[in-house]
């Protein structure tokens, strides 16, 4: 079974081509964009008025690039980016030419202004505390802060497992199949982020696994709609849920803690080349030949570890002068708190003496008056009136 946003596919009801295409490109279905292909397949498909995928690759050339550029010009009347058009283009030339069908690229006209520009910008130190503080939840507070402090993407965020964490070296590691563009990469844990590792991982009842799995099963983790759906939640709750000006997306959309982590560490004059590694970034023939040592590594990440900050300074070990102070305030205040408490029992104990007497005199009242005869408030109207005042 293949999953879908709606239900699941059932492999065997697929065209062979498309089945045989996906067993051999497993990493489509893990990335979820076996989505994206099987919609311009669906598009190719009624715009050529075959019945199935496999008549598609029967079709010539000619056809195929009149039908993808009636598919482009559908994704601009919808207001797709030219970046959205260019990438489903590539997952269905990939697929054409697993069948050795080339498709020029350069047959395809994509508009220079396609689509609707987003315009964004990074998020406030104010904002992010107020997401962290803001969220009721563990998880949600740590993908944000995976997300700003090493500058993941959303799903390599919510790819992370527990036995690539270490603590003790202070690095997250990235295998090729959990990454973008399928290479590893090695990124330092900031300060901030190790300490909520930390507290997360003490209640983390796994050893292995995802961090953020399904309840009771680690080695399946969480779906991408499903916390996204979580965060645009919490966006609203705050009210940090202003849209960027074209409205194509909540200004403060997962992507730009990653811009954030990019902007912080250019800004602390990090390495471009070893931020464009941490970062999983192409940066041409220069990254291929640029091997840093760890002293480089070392000096680079002290940079970088003083501005990835979002609640300020780490506390620094105070003088012992200073610690003799605050202990001898805190006995104080301890002899204090017990004067206190043994002056507020005291004051109990006469409170409820009190009380006692109270309900003495009262009961005494009432049976006095029942003797008299008096039980209503009629009663006591009539027995004052034989006293004149």
């Amino acid at each position: 079974m293949i999953p879908r946003r709606r239900g699941t596919i059932d492999v065997f009801t697929l065209d062979d081509c498309v089945r045989e295409y996906f067993n051999l490109n497993p990493q489509l279905i893990k990335l979820r964009q076996h989505y994206t292909l099987l919609r311009v397949l669906d598009f190719l498909r009624d715009a050529l008025g075959v019945k199935s995928y496999s008549e598609i690759l029967r079709t010539d050339a000619k056809s195929l690039i009149t039908a993808l550029q009636k598919f482009v010009n559908s994704c601009i009347e919808k207001g797709q980016s030219q970046k959205s058009i260019r990438f489903k283009l590539y997952l269905v030339r990939s697929f054409l030419g697993f069948y050795d069908i080339e498709i020029n690229p350069k047959k395809i006209k994509i508009p220079r202004k396609a689509g609707r520009s987003r315009i964004d910008r990074i998020p406030t130190l104010a904002e992010l505390q107020k997401l962290l503080m803001g969220t009721r939840s563990s998880r949600m507070r740590l993908a944000i802060m995976l997300m700003a402090l090493c500058g993941l993407r959303i799903s390599e965020a919510l790819s992370v497992r527990r036995e690539w964490i270490d603590l003790e070296r202070g690095f997250l590691t990235l295998p090729a199949e959990a990454t973008k563009i399928g290479k590893p990469r090695e990124i330092p844990i900031p300060t901030e982020l190790r300490e909520e590792l930390k507290r997360y991982l003490e209640n983390y009842p796994h050893k292995r696994g995802y961090l953020f799995c399904a309840e009771g099963n680690p080695e399946k983790r969480i779906p991408k709609n499903r916390f996204y759906e979580n965060y645009v939640n919490l966006l609203k709750r705050l009210g940090l849920d202003a849209k960027t000006p074209d409205g194509t997306a909540y200004q403060l959309h997962p992507h730009v803690f990653r811009k954030w982590y990019r902007t912080m560490l250019e800004s602390a004059g990090v390495n471009k080349l070893l931020i464009d590694l941490w970062m999983g970034h192409n940066s041409g023939i220069e990254k291929h030949y640029y091997l840093p040592t760890p002293e480089i590594i070392k000096q680079e990440f002290e940079k970088a570890d003083k501005a990835l900050r979002i609640f300020g300074n780490v506390l620094q070990a105070m003088p012992q002068a200073t610690e003799a102070k605050i202990a001898a305030v805190e006995n104080a205040l301890r002899e204090r708190e017990a004067e206190f408490r043994k002056k507020f029992e005291e004051k109990l104990k006469e409170f409820e003496r009190i009380k006692e007497r109270m309900e003495i005199y009262e009961n005494t009242l009432k049976t006095i008056l029942e003797k008299q005869g008096i039980k209503t408030k009629d009663d006591v109207d009539k027995y004052l009136e034989k006293f004149p005042f």
